[in-house]
């Protein structure tokens, strides 16, 4: 009977395959990239899972346009033959690191990653937008009945005048003027392409409170993108951060208060005799070498909790996987069971450090 992984190894062929006989007979064949994942087994744009997913493109002779890298894990793909001269229209997001290698993540080894604007789900979604010629009325209605702040005002897929905006409103009712049509009350939209980088479109958003964004290719207004989207974003990139940072925090307790230098300096690998001897604190430790320590048998009988040592080395491998994932600044969230898994270890910790004491 054939395992799960074979299973899924033939089930990745077999998709990719006939695309490919698809793709070569002439005929149009798209996916999302979420799609793409799930035929790796996959929920998000890991390092290892990417480097696959690409060895296998390349195998057939296969692209994706755009990039499966670098847009929203819900937006579609075309798959294209493989051309010499083809250039991806950004730069890879991440390379064929593989995360379960290594113990520990340097920033200075990080690939060149590059966070665009489409991998935002507001920047891929249907814009509720007004005509300049409609009543006033029209447009508050739309922005009371959807909850927004503002409203596209268009013409067209691809022709944005402005837009319109409580503050717009308001700014000219507080000057006793009377407002009939939404042209009257028509602010100037900011706009950025969808393959511009995200972080250098920050500035425009906090000052601006919100841009349109609008496709490179087909030059149509794809989505807006508020400072509220940008907060939303930037929190699910720091929170993993700070829980991983708190649960370093504890387990450097832990070692600390319970072996001296030279259990520490036993957790270092020999081929590095100089960083080894220069090893003082637990600080200086990679997240690897935690685990080395806790693996011992004899260094687990030092501690000063009762609890099972496999269970807890298992979890903190978990932790060590996620850790290194994140490092690798995957563009997708972060899903509330990863959170939980930092989370649960966090409040072992904190439980084991508390009964010890």
């Amino acid at each position: 009977m054939q395992d799960q992984a074979d299973v899924q190894e033939d089930g990745e062929i077999a998709e990719l395959r006939e695309i490919k006989e698809d793709v070569d007979a002439g005929k149009e064949r798209t996916a999302s990239v979420r799609e793409l994942l799930r035929w790796f087994g996959a929920r998000r744009r890991r390092s290892g899972v990417v480097e696959r997913i690409e060895a296998e493109l390349r195998k057939l002779d296969l692209r994706t346009d755009p990039p499966f890298t670098t847009t929203w894990i819900d937006a579609q793909i075309s798959f294209r033959k493989r051309e010499a001269e083809a250039k991806a229209d950004a730069p890879a997001m991440l390379d064929g690191a593989n995360e379960e290698a290594g113990d520990d993540i340097i920033v200075g080894d990080l690939p060149d990653m590059t966070y665009l604007v489409r991998m935002l789900e507001a920047a891929n979604r249907e814009v509720v937008k007004v005509n300049p010629q409609d009543p006033i009325e029209t447009a508050v209605t739309l922005m009371l009945a959807n909850d927004f702040s503002q409203l596209a005002v268009m013409t067209g897929p691809r022709d944005l005048k402005g837009a319109i905006s409580w503050k717009s409103i308001g700014s000219r009712l507080s000057q006793g003027k009377k407002i009939k049509e939404v042209s009257e009350a028509m602010e100037k939209a900011e706009e950025v392409l969808d393959t511009d980088s995200l972080f250098e479109t920050t500035k425009t958003i906090i000052k601006c409170e919100y841009v349109f964004v609008r496709s490179s290719k087909d030059k149509t207004v794809t989505g807006i993108v508020t400072a509220t989207d940008l907060s939303e974003q930037f929190q699910g990139l720091s929170e993993p951060f700070l829980l991983l940072g708190r649960i370093e925090h504890q387990i450097r307790r832990i070692i600390e208060s319970t072996f001296d230098t030279e259990t520490l300096r036993a957790a270092c690998d020999d081929d590095n005799p100089d960083r080894k001897a220069k090893i003082e604190k637990a600080s200086q430790l990679t997240f690897g070498e935690y685990q080395r320590i806790f693996e011992n048998e004899g260094n687990w009988k030092k501690l000063k909790f009762i609890a099972c040592r496999k269970t807890f080395c298992k979890e903190l491998d978990e932790v060590r996987k996620l850790r290194n994932e994140i490092m690798h600044f995957h563009p997708d969230v972060i899903e509330d069971g990863d959170f939980e898994q930092l989370h649960r270890f966090s409040h072992l910790l904190e439980k084991l450090e508390t009964l010890s004491k």
